[in-house]
Order: C-alpha cells, then sequence, then structure tokens
C-alpha cells in the first residue's frame, strides 16, 4: 500500500504558465493542467493485490506433458532467393564488421531454453512431464498407450545479429585542422520464438503462439570485443519460459487497486486505515459511508477492497449497487472488470478441482 503525492510539481508548472512568453503559454497552461489531474491521481491511495491467475489455456484434462527440442531458423524453414544471392561482396566490404550470427548461437540459446523449460516442467505440481523418449515409443509400438497427453513444438521463425558501425568524432583535430574519427561497434540482435502446443493423440494444434525479443549491446571501438549474441539475448529466456509456462499452470500478478479520494474526515480515516494494510476495517468504514449517504467514493472503494480481498462476488454485488444508485460510468466500467475476474477465479477452481 502507498500513497504518493507530487502536488507541488504541478503547482510549480502553474507558476511558470505564468512567467512564461504570452506565445507560449497556452500550451504551457494546457500542460500545467494535465500535470495537476496526475496530481490528483498520484495523491491517491493505492492497494496492491496478489492474485492467481489461472492457465491462459483450457487444458484442465490434460496434465501428461513432453516438449520436443526446439528448432534453429534454418531448421524451420526460410525464404527461398530464386534471382539474388543472399549477400554480395559489396555488402560484405561496404559494412565492414558485421557479421551474421552463426547456427551455434541459436544452437546454444535454443539448448538453454529446451533445458530450462523441461525443468520448470519437471518441477511444476500441476503437470506430469513425460520423457520424449517414450513418447516415442509409444507411438512406434501401437500396442502401447501414449503417456503424454500434449506436447510442446517449435523454433525460431526469425534470428538476426549483426554487429553495427558508425564513425564518431573523438573532439580532437588533424594537422590539417579536421576532426579526427574513430570508429564504433555494437551488436544488434533479434529472435522470434513461434511454439505450439500440440494433442498428442490427434497432433491437433490446440494453441500456437509468438514470442519476439531484442536487444543491442553498448558501443566499443574494437569491433572484436563486441558483446555475443548469447549474452544480448540469454536473459531474456527465463521471461519466455515463464510466457510458456503460464499457459498450463496458475500464476500470479501483481495488480494496483487505487481508491477514490474523498473530502470529509470520515473518508480520509478510512483511506489511512487502506494505505496501513487495514483492508476488512478500512472495507468496513467506506461501507457504512456509502449505506448512511449514499457517497459514490465510498461505494466504489468499499468495493475495490472486496475485490483487493479476493471476495468478488461481495464486490460485484456492491459495485452493480453503486452503479444502479449514482449512474456513474466508471462504475460500469469497473463492473466488467469485477464480472472478468469473477470468471478467473471460477477458471482457477475448475482447474484447481480437476488436477
Amino acid at each position: 500500500m502507498k500513497k504518493v503525492c507530487t502536488a507541488a510539481a504541478a503547482v510549480r508548472a502553474a507558476a511558470a504558465v505564468r512567467q512564461a512568453h504570452p506565445a507560449v503559454c497556452a500550451a504551457a497552461a494546457a500542460l500545467a493542467a494535465v500535470l495537476m489531474a496526475a496530481a490528483v491521481t498520484a495523491c491517491s491511495t493505492t492497494v496492491k493485490q496478489e492474485v492467481e491467475r489461472p492457465a491462459n489455456l483450457e487444458v484442465e484434462t490434460y496434465n501428461a506433458i513432453s516438449a520436443l527440442p526446439f528448432k534453429t531458423s534454418a531448421e524451420m524453414g526460410k525464404a527461398s532467393y530464386d534471382s539474388e544471392p543472399v549477400e554480395t561482396f559489396e555488402d560484405y566490404y561496404r559494412k565492414l564488421g558485421q557479421k551474421a550470427a552463426s547456427e551455434n548461437d541459436e544452437y546454444v540459446l535454443l539448448t538453454q531454453l529446451d533445458d530450462r523449460l523441461t525443468q520448470k516442467l519437471i518441477a511444476s505440481r500441476e503437470l506430469n512431464y513425460i520423457d520424449p523418449a517414450d513418447v516415442e515409443y509409444a507411438l512406434s509400438h501401437r500396442s502401447a498407450a501414449i503417456p503424454a497427453d500434449m506436447y510442446i513444438t517449435g523454433g525460431f521463425t526469425k534470428f538476426t545479429s549483426t554487429i553495427e558501425k558508425e564513425e564518431h568524432e573523438t573532439g580532437e583535430k588533424d594537422k590539417d585542422d579536421k576532426p579526427i574519427m574513430e570508429s564504433r561497434y555494437w551488436r544488434e540482435a533479434s529472435a522470434t520464438l513461434l511454439y505450439q502446443v500440440v494433442e498428442t493423440r490427434t497432433n491437433r494444434v490446440i494453441s500456437k503462439q509468438e514470442y519476439s525479443f531484442s536487444d543491442k549491446s553498448s558501443k566499443v571501438t574494437d569491433w572484436k570485443k563486441v558483446s555475443s549474441t548469447y549474452t544480448l539475448l540469454s536473459p531474456y529466456l527465463n521471461s519466455l519460459v515463464n510466457n510458456i509456462m503460464e499457459d498450463f499452470t496458475p500464476h500470479t500478478e501483481t495488480l494496483e487497486l487505487t481508491l477514490l479520494k474523498g473530502k470529509s474526515k470520515e473518508m480520509k480515516e478510512a483511506e489511512k486505515l487502506a494505505g496501513k494494510g487495514q483492508l476488512a476495517p478500512a472495507r468496513n468504514r467506506f461501507l457504512s459511508i456509502y449505506r448512511s449517504q449514499q457517497l459514490f467514493e465510498a461505494g466504489y472503494n468499499a468495493a475495490l477492497l472486496y475485490e483487493a480481498m479476493e471476495m468478488y462476488d461481495e464486490a460485484l454485488r456492491l459495485m452493480t449497487d453503486v452503479w444502479q444508485t449514482s449512474g456513474d460510468s466508471r462504475a460500469k466500467e469497473k463492473m466488467r472488470e469485477l464480472q472478468k475476474e469473477q470468471e478467473a477465479a471460477a477458471r482457477l477452481q475448475k482447474q484447481r478441482s480437476q488436477r
């Protein structure tokens, strides 16, 4: 829970408007208005909520999973070059120092990806990991039962890594009073991984996703010291694995719920309780104010705190009443969000009960 106030910055911006040249007053005034609006939000109390989400895919009836090694972009196939060469000598010498990524870069990254994903699948409490060799044996011996309900397969559909070059002034001059230049080099690398979830028995593709990631290194004067492709792209592997795992297993997200500000002493006291993490007392205080005064902000905040406590039925019921009483569009929009939260919680419960 936090409470941050930056109204002073907005006040300073407003003061700057009064000192500005008439030609820029209108633009400065508009900026100040935006800052003032932001300040109101920044001064609001926010409540952090750790929410457990259901698996993205509806695979509740599947729990045995296998994974095939991911393929390189060459193995996945690439466009043909019928009338143009892939690269000419002119291209090579014009881009001095650039070099295409070798397949070794892809193999090293994919091997790491395979290993990390396999370890995550093995460690999962919801899934039963099946070695690909056991699946292959069952498929080749038709009398054996297929041990995996589904499997993961895929590879890089895009993989590039080049060393870029630029000429930069050193700030010094030669004997002819001309700027002395130096070459700077850096690597730019990017990749797109396509992965599928396939039903083993029928080879039906259940899901297909693509993840893209890229980065570039710092600039150096010796191109041989430029960061490697692996150094640039390997930090993204854990995030990639986590994204894949979210398709099959529940996962936790952190949300921030922003309470509406009130002017009365009672509202401010309730906000303080929420800011201290005392959610139930704060909710009860807001609820009491709403029932006695029909104050929109109080009802809205009480419903938000129900949500923060994962009491979605109560939150939706109260927010519906707030909407019907006030007609405020903010309550209607929040009702839609709460309905989705309610559905997600039901899906999570279903997944837990079927595994």
